[in-house]
């Protein structure tokens, strides 16, 4: 990846909450900033805006291709400082990026170099490419940011929000928990809460129960007994750590029976759940793969917005 940037119109100054909105210029990847915008006005927060270019070099070619890189970039930089005019109020905009790499590692990178504390992504990404290979950044994102990431998709169900809406408050109502007991899960509730303070929203505790194994029809009493327990205990759990929620938040558990992503996707749809909070790793060897390609699935197929996290932040 080339690691020069571009950068215009930089705004200095203190940015209690750093949002950087990756876009592309298609209206899927715009949408994304009908979320960031209204969030940074509820949470007093900044917005940075960056555009990443993906192109191959050949070295044999390179000192002719040279300008034509740097007008491609600088008209990026200009398409880029319009939509920002357009969508993002002046005293909100910390600055717009233009660099050039490979997007996911671009993002990632430029999150870190500006401790940024999220990041705002649409799943979806240019709009001639397939729906595979578009939601392959976001998911990438999602893998290697050291940020919390927020992905949102195009809203199918009602309107989006507007670049003039106050607070997405009314609009996160219901935030969705997964949890699997390990030690990512409390973190992951004490996230839920603080969201669901600043949004006024309740909370739900899902766990997603293994399913049977297909041959389970020659042990069936033995496997029902199994599964029973499983059940019970992780609903035990589930109520112990509701417990850990203070009482002026409205908590439910919820208990579903089928593989991670797909139940976890399922309970957010009939439950009618308006945000998801998932860490995106949980313990470590096997557990730690399991969970990282679950968080990226549930991205995936999600009916909402999704916000992972590898470390809980301590300011929200």
């Amino acid at each position: 990846m080339k690691t020069f940037s571009v950068v215009l119109s930089p705004r200095r100054g203190s940015t209690p909450r750093r949002i950087l909105v990756p876009v592309e210029f298609s209206e899927t990847s715009i949408h994304a900033l009908r979320y960031a915008v209204p969030l940074a006005r509820q949470l007093g927060g900044r917005v940075t805006l960056l555009h990443v270019l993906e192109w191959s070099v050949v070295p044999a070619t390179w000192g002719s291709v040279t300008t034509d890189e740097q007008i491609i970039i600088a008209a990026a930089g200009q398409s880029l400082t319009r939509l920002a005019r357009q969508t993002v109020p002046a005293e909100m905009l910390d600055q717009t990026m233009v660099r050039v790499g490979r997007p996911h590692q671009a993002i990632a990178e430029t999150a870190q170099e500006l401790k940024t504390d999220l990041i705002v992504i649409a799943t979806h990404g240019r709009p001639i490419l397939t729906r595979a290979l578009l939601g392959s950044t976001a998911e990438r994102v999602v893998r290697h940011a050291s940020c919390m990431v927020l992905t949102v998709r195009p809203n199918t169900a009602g309107r989006p929000p507007g670049f003039r809406t106050q607070s997405l408050a009314s609009r996160i109502n219901r935030i969705l928990v997964p949890v699997d007991f390990s030690n990512r899960s409390r973190p992951a509730v004490k996230l839920a809460v603080r969201l669901a303070r600043i949004m006024d929203a309740r909370i739900a505790l899902l766990h997603v129960v293994a399913p049977l194994p297909i041959n389970s029809a020659k042990y069936r009493p033995e496997v029902r007994q199994c599964d029973a327990e499983a059940k019970l205990q992780a609903r035990r759990k589930l109520v112990k750590l509701a417990a850990t929620v203070p009482k002026e938040i409205h908590t439910e558990v919820l208990l579903c029976q089928d593989i991670p992503h797909r139940g976890i996707a399922s309970t957010a749809r009939e439950w009618q759940c308006h945000l998801i909070v998932l860490p995106t790793r949980g313990a470590t060897g096997a557990s730690y793969i399991v969970l990282g390609s679950t968080a990226e699935a549930v991205v995936r197929h999600a009916p909402c917005p999704v916000l992972t996290f590898r470390q809980a932040p301590t300011r929200w």
